[in-house]
């Protein structure tokens, strides 16, 4: 009697399974999540707001457990932070953040964009000028609130050109907190303009196909970023 070989055979069943589709299901975590994110980030919950379940909980009609999963999720993606008491509120940038966060970001993103140019030499990146457009739009309409997000979509359209998945995925961890500082800076010291045209250099330098000199002014741009940043945070009240 013939033996069957149990490879060929699970590898025939394996090619006789139709899989359905994943569905589009979002959680109430995820929705939880996604608002306070939101909140945090355009500045609508300011840095020490207390973050209170019960409260969440009741404004977005969930129960405690989705916004106690939420405020997890936040924590580590540094927006939160647990304060002495065992409460949770939205994080306080201060100088040490600012530090560590930026320098983060020289030692990855200029050469991230370096490595764009030379990857796809001259030519246009128009989601990254579609950003650029719609920042200075907002600049000009006094609408900033949510100037820090498209600033960061900007940012990424550049930085993910390079096709490198683990530049780009060790950037994207410190989108959301370049993002928080950013707005939290400018409450004190609006630099909007100033930061719009170095954007514009930056892309313009990419577009060329000079990668040396957009590597070189992405650094630039960096670096005056926490310079100001420094400064903005030690004036705060």
């Amino acid at each position: 009697m013939p033996h069957s070989d149990p490879v060929a055979a699970g590898q025939a069943a394996s090619a006789q399974v139709v899989l359905p589709p994943l569905g589009h299901a979002v959680s109430r975590t995820d929705r939880v999540r996604d608002a306070l994110r939101q909140a945090i980030l355009t500045g609508a919950l300011p840095p020490g707001r207390a973050l209170v379940e019960r409260e969440l909980a009741e404004v977005y009609g969930v129960s405690k457990t989705p916004v106690r999963e939420a405020l997890k999720q936040l924590r580590s993606t540094g927006l939160v932070e647990m304060n002495a008491f065992q409460g949770v509120s939205v994080r306080r940038p201060d100088d040490g953040l600012v530090r560590e966060l930026y320098t983060a970001r020289c030692a990855a993103e200029p050469e991230a964009v370096r490595l764009a140019v030379v990857e796809r030499g001259p030519g246009a990146y128009p989601s990254a000028r579609a950003a650029l457009a719609e920042a200075t739009a907002l600049i000009a309409a006094g609408e900033t609130r949510g100037l820090g997000m498209v600033n960061r979509r900007f940012h990424r359209e550049l930085y993910t050109a390079c096709d490198n998945g683990f530049l780009c995925g060790f950037l994207d961890q410190m989108q959301d907190l370049t993002a928080f500082v950013a707005t939290v800076g400018w409450r004190v010291l609006a630099t909007f303009e100033e930061e719009a045209a170095e954007h514009a250099e930056i892309l313009e330098a990419m577009e060329r196909g000079e990668a040396d000199q957009a590597h070189q002014l992405t650094l630039a741009h960096i670096r005056k970023a926490q310079q100001i940043l420094t400064r903005a945070l030690g004036d705060r009240p």
